[in-house]
């Protein structure tokens, strides 16, 4: 019975000891850049401003929005179909 309270008390002090040393050591890794979608040197301007596109539903900023006469639109295909009135 001692034996194994010596294995367990021996096993967690060596535990301890690792992780106070992991700790130590760490070395603190740089944030991953993750690529920018946009082409270079084209600056978005997001006005913080959402609208509703009437026929997919989605919100899109109305500074990147495709506008068509009294509504703006998330894609092309959107404006194309609220012009043709297939919606």
């Amino acid at each position: 019975m001692r034996f194994l309270f010596r294995v367990l008390l021996l096993f967690l002090v060596i535990s301890t000891v690792l992780s106070i040393i992991r700790s130590a050591f760490q070395v603190s890794q740089p944030p991953r850049r993750v690529p920018n979608p946009e082409p270079e040197g084209r600056d978005r301007v997001v006005s913080g401003h959402l609208v509703k596109d009437p026929v997919c539903g989605t919100y899109v900023d109305e500074s990147t929005a495709i506008r068509s006469r009294d509504a703006f639109f998330c894609s092309e295909e959107c404006r194309q179909k609220y012009l043709a009135g297939t919606v």
